[in-house]
């Protein structure tokens, strides 16, 4: 498995993938890469955490829920 540490490296990865679509051209045999993403920030795990609050249901009654308690 080939493995992918820049985000140039993803960028020509996908050009050639689609290249390689659109000319029509056969795949090659091992279509399998491994990218290696950076750990996040403080900064993109602090958002992350408000999106997911943001998104929670506001009113978790199970009646509604389920539809009625059993």
């Amino acid at each position: 498995m080939k493995s992918i540490q820049s985000p140039e490296g993803v960028a020509l990865l996908m050009k050639n993938l689609w290249l390689r679509h659109k000319t029509g051209m056969k795949h090659r045999r091992c279509n399998v890469y491994m990218v290696e993403l950076p750990p996040p920030t403080k900064e993109e795990l602090a958002e992350a955490r408000n999106k997911t609050q943001e998104n929670a249901p506001k009113d978790d009654n199970p009646e509604e829920l389920y539809g009625a308690w059993i």
